[in-house]
């Protein structure tokens, strides 16, 4: 059995769609008068250009607040406010959301950075917790850094120019992980150990197929305390991102073409205002899921979260038509034992479940059915069992679990199958948080 796993995903409209550097010269600049709670990291040659750059001003002085200028066009009478996201709060958990904004040494901040990260991630984590709560789970949301009395969002400078993370002009999505994971880690720790929600200033200002040059979005498990969601910082831009709930709630009302730009969900030029903040919000909170060690799941795909239905989050706010995003029972039972959304997981609990899984060798094609045996067994309690189906993208199925044993009985249903070699991707989760994969491997012939 395997005890790690991870998803990366990202460069692509939709869904499939480490080693450390040198420690550098780095110090901490406490948050000023201005009240933000940004711990400014910075880093190596990025620091001098940060510190005249960043939110926190050198002087310690406090700039009056602005309000973003954006002109909206949302209609007088337009769609009504349905519901407004829960602030954020410190629930006192050991393990927290830890919010992370990476400037390369050649950009600025954007304007109240500090501000509008804790906005976006308000909308994320009421996504999940107003699902959970709606299918009868205790669900108080994730816990997040505070300093101050508000959320923390650690401003990590880059050691190079932005271009040597994406790969300017050839972007590259996975370069960009594998060149800000380490300096992130280098600042703050290993992704083992904390989750990160990584905002990147790496993306360009030409023009594009979809959205921005450059834009990612990715994200990994890599353990039961750790995970990594990886995004374009394009999303903070001030014609998508506001500095308060209700500048949000008028943005996501506003149906504004933006010029020259094309959003991925209808993928149609000069689109709405509301589509980009869809996708970027929406994003933040799929690839957040594959950082708690979710897969895809294309079975409803215009309201699972894991799959597209993160592309409709206005309508859980705002009354306008349509369906509303949120997570398959079988994916929120996984969410149920995260110990980043549960206040009842078992902390001393380290090891994850094993599994001696029963299945056929080999299908006939057109075959609909998989039978499943075995022995489940965890050294505390059990939680819940996931099938995935690498083949289809997305989830076949799961149930619930209890005890430290369970025999396994258990018909998966797949669409009619055809030829060619078919794995099943088996997860179990545990009442500590800790994720036990099983890959079954079958021949369809």
């Amino acid at each position: 059995m395997r005890r790690r796993r991870r998803f990366l995903r990202g460069g692509s409209p939709y869904p499939p769609r480490k080693g450390a550097l040198p420690r550098a010269a780095q110090w901490v600049r406490r948050p000023t008068a201005q009240g933000l709670a940004a711990a400014v990291v910075l880093l190596g040659a990025g620091a001098a250009l940060l510190a005249a750059g960043a939110a926190t001003g050198a002087r310690g002085e406090a700039p009056k607040p602005q309000p973003a200028k954006v002109k909206t066009q949302a209609k007088p009478g337009g769609p009504e406010v349905v519901a407004r996201p829960e602030p954020l709060r410190d629930l006192g958990r050991r393990h927290k959301v830890r919010l992370v904004y990476f400037v390369p040494k050649d950009r600025r901040p954007a304007d109240r950075w500090a501000e509008k990260i804790p906005v976006l991630m308000t909308f994320v984590n009421d996504l999940y917790a107003r699902d959970l709560r709606a299918k009868g789970y205790p669900a108080a949301g994730m816990d997040f850094e505070f300093q101050d009395g508000r959320p923390l969002v650690h401003l990590v400078a880059g050691k190079d120019a932005a271009a040597e993370y994406s790969g300017e002009p050839n972007f590259e999505p996975q370069r960009q992980w594998r060149r800000i994971l380490p300096e992130v880690e280098a600042a703050l720790g290993r992704a083992a150990e904390n989750l990160y929600v990584v905002f990147a200033e790496t993306y360009a200002d030409g023009p594009a197929k979809f959205e921005w040059p450059g834009g990612m979005a990715l994200g990994a498990r890599f353990s039961a305390s750790g995970g990594v969601g990886m995004f374009s910082a394009w999303i903070l831009r001030d014609e998508f991102c506001a500095t308060t709930v209700e500048g949000q709630l008028r943005l996501l009302a506003d149906d504004t073409p933006i010029s020259g730009r094309t959003a991925l969900h209808r993928l149609k030029p000069d689109s709405p205002r509301f589509e980009f903040i869809e996708d970027g919000f929406g994003a933040v909170a799929h690839e957040l899921g594959h950082a708690f060690g979710l897969p895809h799941d294309r079975r409803a795909d215009d309201v699972e979260i894991m799959g597209n239905g993160f592309r409709h989050l206005r309508n859980n706010y705002l009354a306008t038509p349509g369906p509303k995003a949120g997570f398959m029972a079988d994916t929120a039972r996984m969410l149920r034992w995260s110990r980043f959304l549960a206040d009842d997981v078992d902390l001393a609990d380290a090891q994850p479940p094993v599994a001696r899984i029963t299945h056929p060798a080999k299908l006939k094609v057109g075959a609909t059915t998989i039978l499943l045996g075995g022995e489940i067994t965890d050294d505390n309690a059990l939680g819940a069992i996931q099938f995935f189906s690498p083949r289809h993208d997305w989830v076949l199925g799961g149930m619930d679990l209890a005890g430290r044993e369970v025999r396994l009985s258990h018909v998966v249903v797949v669409p009619p199958l055809e030829k060619g070699p078919l794995e099943l991707v088996i997860s179990i989760i545990d009442r500590g948080g800790n994720i036990g994969i099983v890959r079954a491997k079958m021949e369809v012939e």
